[in-house]
């Protein structure tokens, strides 16, 4: 068994190690990034990712901005001001001293816990035994208004059907605890599905909710929206922010997928797969500060093994205004998006 396998077993897969760095704010649903002054609203989660046929590992997700994105020791790298990829086996040393685990000698006393690691432990248990279970939905025909909803972003129905979303009356879901809740549709918080896996998995998206997303079942992993239904190969493919955005997108001309939000982390397996099929990979997110932000860093990752590039639309990035959506339904053209690329 490798080091760094030896203290995620140790350390309850990483968990122990947030714990320790990050201080008591992990406990939390949502927390303040320790990184950044300007995350006036608690941005980031730490989840249990669990790979298929590797060990499981908890991770931090900050929505705010994927460079503080990381597993736990990324993350205590960034707190230690190391260097991860010079100093990863000095690291792992330093994590086994504070915490005392004994993997590189014989522990020195016991580790000075910030937090109360099994109330964390618990936490998260909580929350993965409250994890949905199943679902049930009701689908029905889109009403004339809600074709106005989908027109307006230059979505046609034909459009909805070939990316799998469907007008929902209700969804019915079941918890791993037995517990049960139920959402629906209505003109005041419409509810639409993105369905996935020969509709095994969905993703629930009500533009008027306060909660607009909700997922079940079986979700593609990496989660990409779109992917299915590229074309074999072309001259460019979009990456964009959003579902709404790449069938805004593919309406108009211009094949594009999303992941889950503007920063997920992408892989150099999924990079690798465009290339060969597309001539030119675009980053197009959202005009605000975290799209901007983001297009920037994807483009800086990647731009010395791959052709990529960045759009940075002329909106004003308000939340009426930031997106490729508001774009179209601003009366922009297609012809008007192929003059900024």
């Amino acid at each position: 068994m490798k080091e760094y396998e030896e203290i995620l077993q140790k350390t309850n897969n990483g968990l122990d190690i947030f714990s320790y760095y990050l201080g008591p704010d992990c406990l939390k649903k949502k927390f303040k990034s320790p990184f950044r002054d300007d995350d006036n609203r608690p941005s980031c989660h730490i989840y249990l990712n669990e790979p298929v046929g590797k060990p499981k590992f908890y991770f931090m997700q900050d929505f705010g901005d994927s460079k503080n994105c990381g597993n736990c020791f990324v993350i205590a790298a960034k707190v230690l001001g190391m260097n991860i990829r010079a100093d990863f086996r000095e690291l792992l040393k330093r994590i086994d001293l504070d915490l005392s685990l004994g993997i590189f000698g014989e522990p020195v006393g016991a580790p000075k816990k910030r937090v109360d690691s099994l109330a964390i432990k618990k936490t998260y248990e909580k929350a993965k035994t409250s994890s949905i279970k199943s679902f049930m939905p009701v689908m029905q025909s889109f009403a004339s208004w809600e074709k106005e909803y989908w027109n307006g972003y230059g979505i046609d129905e034909v459009t909805l059907r070939k990316y799998n979303v469907y007008s929902l009356r209700s969804v019915a879901f079941e918890k791993i605890d037995g517990k049960k809740f139920n959402i629906y549709g209505s003109r005041a918080i419409p509810a639409y599905g993105y369905f996935f896996n020969g509709m095994t998995g969905i993703k629930v998206y009500r533009p008027t909710a306060q909660c607009r997303f909700l997922y079940a079942g079986n979700l593609p992993n990496p989660y990409i929206f779109g992917w299915e239904q590229l074309p074999e190969n072309g001259s460019m493919v979009i990456i964009t922010g959003g579902e709404k955005d790449v069938m805004s997108l593919a309406s108009h001309g211009f094949p594009a997928i999303a992941f889950n939000s503007e920063t997920a982390s992408i892989s150099r397996d999924v990079m690798e797969k465009l290339a060969k099929r597309f001539k030119k990979i675009i980053f197009l997110y959202d005009a605000d500060q975290t799209g901007v932000k983001e297009s920037e860093a994807r483009v800086k990752e990647f731009k010395e093994d791959f052709n990529v590039s960045n759009i940075h639309l002329p909106l004003a990035g308000t939340k009426k205004e930031k997106d490729i959506s508001d774009f179209f339904l601003l009366g922009k053209t297609a012809e008007d998006l192929k003059k900024l690329l």
